[in-house]
């Protein structure tokens, strides 16, 4: 559950006792990302909940587009604001998995509420790539694309499209793909039908004698 910080647009402070040193806060899109991330990363109310995380994602209030993504070190407290904190840590670059994940990507609606500071319910660890790729991603179970070759290749198992949504249909309706085909029967008998535990059918007509 990364920590999410909303920006306001950019605003002018001339405060010579900002531990920071900044000269404005909120999102500059003139700027670049190490810029923004200087004049953001404090003064914000963290609770204990935030020291368990270890990103934070940014978002501009005005396109609610997710602008910028840091690992965070530690997070310290403002002795020039009591009771607000700094965020110590390392802006994210193109090709960290966090950064591919969220950056350009648009704010998550849970986010978009009146306090800035919010976190959102996606989890984010390292693990292998959900395709088989072997990639490690910190974010969801895939590389992003890497979920439509992952379904693409399990199609393939089965045939073409058209024959991978009859397949799947069958299944959902819980028949047997290979026993789908509709029977007539014309004349009296006994039918029995039969569940194993794990959920196999089987159905077998007796005829009567004659």
């Amino acid at each position: 559950m990364p920590i999410h910080i909303t920006l306001t647009r950019k605003t002018r402070i001339d405060d010579p006792t900002d531990v920071l040193g900044r000269t404005y806060f909120g999102w500059d899109p003139d700027a670049t990302a190490e810029t923004n991330w200087a004049a953001n990363r404090g003064h914000w109310v963290l609770g204990q909940r935030a020291r368990g995380e270890r990103y934070v994602l940014f978002s501009f209030v005005d396109d609610r587009e997710i602008v910028m993504a840091a690992e965070i070190d530690d997070i310290v407290e403002a002795t020039d604001k009591p009771g607000k904190k700094i965020i110590e840590g390392a802006l994210l670059q193109p090709g960290h998995p966090v950064y591919e994940a969220f950056v350009g990507q648009p704010q998550p609606e849970s986010a978009r509420v009146r306090n800035p500071v919010t976190y959102l319910d996606v989890t984010v660890g390292g693990w292998l790539c959900g395709c088989g790729c072997g990639a490690e991603i910190y974010v969801g179970e895939f590389v992003r694309g890497h979920e439509q070759t992952a379904l693409h290749q399990r199609v393939a198992r089965i045939g073409t499209i058209p024959e991978f949504i009859r397949w799947f249909d069958t299944l959902e309706a819980g028949q047997s793909p290979e026993t789908t085909r509709a029977t007539a029967i014309a004349v009296e008998g006994r039918l029995e039908l039969s569940v194993t535990a794990k959920g196999a059918t089987t159905l077998r007509f007796t005829p009567v004698p004659a």
